[in-house]
């Protein structure tokens, strides 16, 4: 991710959860091929199965969900505490 979208994300992560979610449904429809949502669905499905396969053949590795989640928390408070220090 670049540098902008790592500031734009940061930024993002501060608003209400109300109006996260509606840059997370614009976001999500601006993105696709105009697939149906069947579609959308199936291809997701097929996506996971070819992760876990490759996860199982030992191509590539886990990260526990608390880890991600600390990360993501970090990266919150990261941004708040620039906020804070910027004004």
């Amino acid at each position: 991710m670049t540098d902008e979208a790592t500031r734009i994300l940061d930024a993002a992560l501060e608003l209400p959860e109300h109006e996260r979610a509606q840059i997370a449904a614009i976001l999500t429809d601006s993105i696709g091929d105009g697939s149906s949502p069947e579609e959308v669905q199936a291809s997701w499905i097929a996506e996971a199965k070819r992760r876990l396969a490759a996860y199982e053949r030992g191509e590539t590795t886990a990260v526990d969900f608390d880890e991600v989640i600390e990360r993501l928390r970090a990266r919150v408070r990261r941004s708040r505490e620039r906020q804070a220090s910027t004004g």
